[in-house]
């Protein structure tokens, strides 16, 4: 971003097979109590059986950093890709978007920001 002049990212995709959860607490903790720098973020959240993250309370924790962030789920839509190729396979996947309600930026603002 810094090398392109870049500072704001209008959709973030996040699909990084389980290592979401600790990859992106990494990045909102990077701005400390600054606005993301993100409009919307669609992410993959893998529920993997045998992965560290399948714990609620976990979960929940990471969960309500995310919203702490200013980032609001507005669309869920389960990915059941193994489900329908893999007989017996759990539902693991789901894909969410979430918007970002903090900073000033196209998606909350009255005022747009002019392009340069």
């Amino acid at each position: 971003m810094e090398r392109n002049g870049h500072d704001f990212i209008d959709v973030l995709k996040i699909d990084i097979e389980g290592n979401e959860y600790d990859s992106f607490e990494t990045f909102i903790d990077s701005f400390g109590r600054e606005p993301l720098p993100i409009g919307q973020l669609q992410i993959e959240i893998h529920v993997f059986k045998d992965q560290p993250w399948n714990d609620f309370a976990k979960v929940l924790k990471w969960w309500e950093k995310v919203e702490a962030a200013g980032l609001r789920p507005f669309y869920s839509e389960s990915n059941l890709v193994y489900t329908n190729l893999i007989r017996g396979a759990r539902p693991e996947l789901i894909e969410y978007s979430f918007i970002n309600i903090r900073g000033d930026h196209e998606l909350v603002s009255s005022h747009p920001r002019r392009l340069h």
